[in-house]
């Protein structure tokens, strides 16, 4: 089972981690120099959590926004137990 929201499809995404030094030109310096990237991961916020579709229980990852948005109600036939 991958780390993906079973109902938005919310997933880890790989972003660009990117360091600079200087002093800005609006403050009085000559502008900030990129020294590096590398990549990292941002995590989604995924919990782990039992729902009930179509009458069949199931453990599955929900990302906090599907649960605030099970919370209101049943949803396409998903509820939370």
């Amino acid at each position: 089972m991958s780390r993906e929201c079973y109902l938005t499809g919310k997933k880890n995404m790989v972003v660009n981690s990117v360091i600079r030094r200087g002093k800005a030109r609006a403050k009085g310096g000559v502008g900030r120099k990129i020294t590096g990237i590398t990549k990292r991961v941002q995590r989604a916020n995924l919990h782990k959590r039992t729902i009930r579709e179509g009458g069949v229980v199931k453990t599955v990852w929900l990302s906090a926004s599907a649960l605030r948005t099970l919370g209101r109600g049943p949803v396409r036939g998903i509820e939370l137990v």
